[in-house]
């Protein structure tokens, strides 16, 4: 078009600048056509300009028509409803995915695949829809597929393996699937989330310790769940030698000691994590560590649960627990929880009488099950037993905690 356009100027152009030179002659020439009752006349100049351009417009035809071409515009037009009958399918068939409609995904899907430019996408979320509607298998063939199909795409498809995996609870097979994909996309956010979580459900902690820098680094945890997991972390350490201890005899009880004093300050004030040593050094028999640790932690922060924890079992020297308890009363003298725990000591000190008066202050201040259990009993024992069934039917009727294993006063030898 463009050598048409440049050819038919040039031409026009030369045809004036001959016009102009010859200074238009005096005689151009004449002829004269007649047909008929029809005549036609024109000068030779005229008629040669009329040729000219009407060889420019029959050659500006032709270049047009061989252009356009209407056979190649017929098979141009059918490939294009073949794709758009491809695409439409995938197309179809992701439009469904997004709205969770998994097996009309997955029947579109799967003829998008027929096609012969049916792209990964189409195997990844049939693998997924399969996957939903039950078809865990079908799911994982897929998947098979696209790796064959699709070599570059590996590391995608095997992180949506390991997803399905782990949805499925096939921790161990997800983990082989991780590890192995993780050698080539070390820093990939997906693949460290899915592999922190893998090691949680499996209790892997020393490979998540391994692993929690990477993911702090990455920012994959935020700074509270990296606390959290040290402090699970360093759990599971206690108990490992609180085990190995019972082998080791003293010398594994000292190490269990040494590890919890070079602990960082906030595990030794965080309630969940002294109950845990507390219970750990009651199973070795260590009642005196475990009495300080729990005083020491309510010496720097107060926890109900610890205050509970240092009533309810025998912890180390009775007598000495009542002078502690007690003057702790002495800043927290309308704490419930505390004047229970205080009934608890005051029995395993046989003091009955001020054990009652434990009980029926912190009834006064809170009501509880296990109050109410404990002063029923106790009054029971004590030979007041309407008394003692009225307090236990209020216990019975909030279902409280199991009660504490105390001694109880037996009616000839009552000590107040």
């Amino acid at each position: 078009m463009i050598r048409l356009f440049v050819f038919s100027l040039l031409a026009i152009v030369v045809a004036l600048w001959f016009t102009l030179y010859l200074g238009f002659p005096g005689d151009p020439g004449y002829m004269l056509i007649a047909f008929g009752s029809y005549t036609f006349e024109t000068s030779l100049f005229a008629l040669l300009v009329a040729v000219i351009v009407l060889y420019l417009l029959a050659r500006l035809l032709l270049l047009l028509l061989d252009w356009i071409n209407p056979m190649r515009l017929l098979a141009a037009g059918k490939q294009i409803s073949h794709r758009r009958r491809t695409r439409s399918n995938s197309i179809e068939g992701l439009l469904y995915f997004t709205r969770g409609s998994w097996q009309s995904s997955l029947n579109l899907l799967k003829r998008g695949m027929n096609e012969k430019d049916a792209t990964v996408i189409n195997y990844l979320a049939a693998a997924f829809a399969a996957h939903e509607v039950g078809d865990k298998e079908g799911g994982m063939q897929f998947l098979d597929t696209a790796e064959t199909k699709f070599p570059t795409a590996r590391s995608t498809i095997n992180s949506l393996r390991a997803q399905l995996l782990f949805k499925s609870g096939q921790l161990e097979q997800c983990l082989a699937v991780l590890e192995q994909t993780k050698k080539n996309s070390l820093n990939d956010p997906t693949l460290m989330t899915l592999l922190k979580d893998v090691y949680v459900k499996l209790e892997d902690w020393p490979q998540l310790e391994e692993l929690l820098p990477a993911l702090e680094k990455n920012k994959i945890v935020d700074k509270a769940e990296a606390r959290q997991i040290h402090k699970r972390v360093f759990m599971v350490n206690l108990y490992k030698l609180q085990a190995a201890a019972k082998s080791e005899d003293e010398e594994g009880l000292v190490k269990l000691r040494k590890t919890w004093k070079k602990a960082p300050q906030p595990y030794k004030e965080d309630a969940k994590v002294v109950k845990h040593y507390v219970d750990l050094l009651l199973k070795l028999g260590d009642q005196e560590e475990a009495a300080k640790a729990i005083e020491y932690a309510l010496g720097k922060t107060w926890h109900v649960e610890l205050v509970q924890r240092y009533g309810a079992q025998e912890i180390g020297d009775s007598a000495r627990q009542l002078l502690v308890a007690e003057n702790w009363l002495q800043s927290r003298p309308s704490d419930a929880d505390l004047l229970l725990s205080l009934g608890r000591i005051s029995m395993r000190n046989q003091l009955w009488g001020k054990a009652r008066e434990y009980y029926e202050t912190s009834l006064k201040i809170s009501p509880s099950a296990e109050a109410y259990g404990e002063l029923g009993r106790l009054l029971k024992h004590l030979g007041e037993t309407e008394a003692g069934e009225s307090y236990l039917k209020n216990y019975d009727e909030l279902v409280g905690t199991q009660l504490s294993n105390l001694p109880m006063p037996e009616p000839d030898k009552i000590t107040h």
